[in-house]
């Protein structure tokens, strides 16, 4: 079995210091000038003639940002707040939506439950204002159970 672990911080180092030369010599690099005899100019990054001529680049600055690109930057701005606020929205009605369906859910299962408790009794009444038991008529029981099954149409589509 290998013992990697050993290696891998040399490893590590090596490729870390041949990263760092290189861009050293990229730093370092010169750029001469010559002409040749048929009056050809050519570059090249050692002196190829005595009469080479080292150039020196100067660096290119960082060009300013056009005014245009400036509006286009704040139109860019503007238009992400509106995607933001449009996901925003589009996650509110659907969080209304859920918490509709769940309310639904819940209502039609005590509709159900109260159709098939009332269905299954013997008698159905009301408390009058003096808490007596009035006891429905089979016409109003019927009346009842009606409202009832209407009731499960209504919440549980």
């Amino acid at each position: 079995m290998l013992d990697t672990t050993s290696k891998l911080p040399r490893l590590f180092t090596q490729s870390l210091l041949f990263v760092l030369l290189m861009a050293g010599l990229q730093l370092q690099a010169e750029v001469y000038k010559w002409v040749d005899e048929q009056g050809r100019v050519h570059f090249s990054d050692r002196p190829v003639t005595g009469e080479s001529t080292e150039i020196r680049i100067r660096e290119q600055e960082s060009p300013q940002p056009a005014a245009g690109q400036h509006d286009r930057q704040m139109e860019m701005r503007r238009m992400l707040d509106v995607y933001a606020e449009e996901r925003a929205e589009k996650k509110e009605a659907k969080q209304k939506q859920l918490a509709e369906r769940k309310r639904r859910k819940q209502n039609c299962v005590r509709a159900k439950d109260r159709y098939n408790s009332h269905l299954r009794a013997t008698g159905i009444y009301n408390l009058g204002n003096d808490g007596e038991r009035r006891y429905l008529s089979e016409q109003e029981r019927a009346r009842h159970i009606k409202r009832l099954k209407a009731d499960i149409t209504r919440w549980c589509r």
